[in-house]
């Protein structure tokens, strides 16, 4: 690995470790005063109509996020900066108009999809916030993945949004709700009020940045070709694979909520969206190193280097697991009393199904960062192939353990899917590019790593001192 790769991955890593800290901060807090506020029932439409914010701004985006990453980073390696400029502009005019769509569309069914679908009537009367705050958070997708192209990652941890733990709006949309529930206000809408808001204000200042960003002037060392190559039907057509397996993926972490809404009561969905919004603390590390290596292993796929990105995409991922490995421990020894103590006696009963998706988890350590390398070396069929498959074993599993356990069901679907779908994307690695994606931990590779992290510290230390 070059000193500048190296430089790169270790100022990225800082901004997204940082980042994401942050999005786990907010989150775990923001989740806990939730609990401890709204009523068990409530609580639990929250998290029901969150997922399925997720999923429609996945949905909103058409792969255009993944396309974004993928053709900019490239691009950009070339040095070919109209091209790059093409790509951004293409991509996020196709986003508005499928996410107005979207909206449009959304809008009509609300009442239909809360109370046949989900029967969560309770959230129809907020169907005008819902609407505002799935069209902010898409644009917001898109502007954030648009950094991680040009790699900048500062600006992708500043700017991302529920999906992808940016900072300004965790740390926003935990500051307004902390300020509603010192005043006594919190409720279902003043939350949603609070999060669109957030989006709002996120978007705004990330579409500025980009601009002036794009604006400024770029070495171009090659002719640039035609802005007309990037057609809306060449970016759909680049993108919908990869949108499909978003969705997928997007669908297999979310749709938990709709089952388990499906098959419980709202008090024992709220159970499972503690249990659920726990094990994230397993996996942040590994959700970090998937945040900085997109444009990374795109660049190196470009210039041919397979095994180089092998050896990158091991030893970080082996570093990643060190923590993962810790908090897993932690959860099992101490994981019941946590529970009762943060967010109270009535959710200790979330342990065992915190355990059985802890499970599911390791896997996802284990066998790296797959699902990073498929989709950004052009396997895109594959990654949906893959998808697929884990979706269709997770909700079938779901379904007959839904109906047989309840809420303590979909989360042992939700585990079997996940190791499904992790075992087949590490063997689809390694047959279509001879490549392992499993973590490797060397001594060497801890004592590199430490020491880049050591001096990159020192070097910001002296930059402040020098500045002050």
């Amino acid at each position: 690995m070059s000193q500048e790769l190296k430089q790169r991955m270790v100022d990225g890593g800082l901004w997204a470790a940082g980042g994401r800290i942050a999005a786990i901060a907010s989150s775990f807090v923001l989740n806990l005063l939730l609990a401890r506020s709204l009523a068990p029932s409530d609580y639990g439409v929250y998290y029901v109509v969150l997922s399925t914010m997720i999923i429609l701004a996945t949905v909103g985006t058409v792969g255009m996020d993944r396309v974004a990453v993928r053709f900019i980073a490239a691009r950009k390696a070339m040095g070919d900066w109209n091209d790059v400029r093409a790509v951004i502009g293409r991509c996020l005019k196709t986003v508005l108009t499928a996410t107005l769509l979207l909206c449009l569309l959304f809008y009509l069914l609300v009442p239909w999809f809360f109370t046949q679908v989900l029967e969560v009537p309770a959230a129809i009367a907020l169907s005008g916030l819902m609407v505002l705050w799935l069209f902010f958070s898409t644009m917001q997708r898109q502007l954030a993945e648009t950094f991680r192209g040009l790699n900048d990652i500062r600006g992708a941890t500043l700017f991302g949004g529920f999906r992808n733990n940016g900072i300004l709006s965790s740390v926003l949309t935990f500051g307004g709700i902390l300020a509603l529930w010192a005043w006594g206000a919190i409720s279902l809408a003043t939350v949603f009020a609070t999060s669109v808001c957030t989006s709002l204000l996120v978007v705004v200042v990330a579409a500025w940045t980009l601009r002036r960003r794009l604006r400024a002037p770029e070495p171009s060392p090659r002719p640039a070709a035609p802005s007309g190559e990037w057609s809306t039907l060449r970016v759909l057509h680049e993108g919908w694979p990869l949108w499909l397996a978003s969705l997928i993926a997007v669908l297999r972490a979310q749709v938990n909520g709709w089952f388990a809404a499906g098959f419980d009561s709202a008090e024992q969905v709220a159970l499972f969206a503690v249990a659920d919004r726990f094990v994230l603390l397993l996996t942040a590390p590994l959700t970090i190193v998937n945040m900085l290596l997109p444009p990374v292993v795109a660049e190196l796929y470009a210039r041919g280097q397979i095994k180089r990105m092998e050896r990158v995409v091991q030893a970080v991922g082996g570093l990643a697991s060190l923590p993962c490995i810790v908090i897993l421990a932690l959860i099992f020894l101490v994981g019941r009393p946590t529970l009762g103590f943060l967010f109270g006696a009535h959710y200790e009963a979330a342990y065992l199904m915190l355990v059985v998706l802890c499970i599911g988890q390791v896997t996802t350590i284990l066998t790296g960062s797959w699902q990073v390398v498929l989709p950004m070396t052009g396997l895109r069929r594959q990654t949906l192939r893959i998808s697929m498959w884990a979706m269709l074993i997770q909700f079938a599993c779901s379904l007959i353990g839904g109906y047989y356990a309840g809420v303590l069901g979909v989360a042992i679907g939700a585990s079997a899917g996940a190791i499904a779908g992790n075992i087949l994307g590490m063997i689809a690695a390694h047959r279509h590019l001879s490549i392992w994606t499993f973590i490797s931990v060397r001594r060497a590779v801890l004592k590199d790593a430490a020491t880049l992290l050591t001096k990159r510290m020192s070097g910001l230390m002296q930059a402040r001192a020098q500045g002050g």
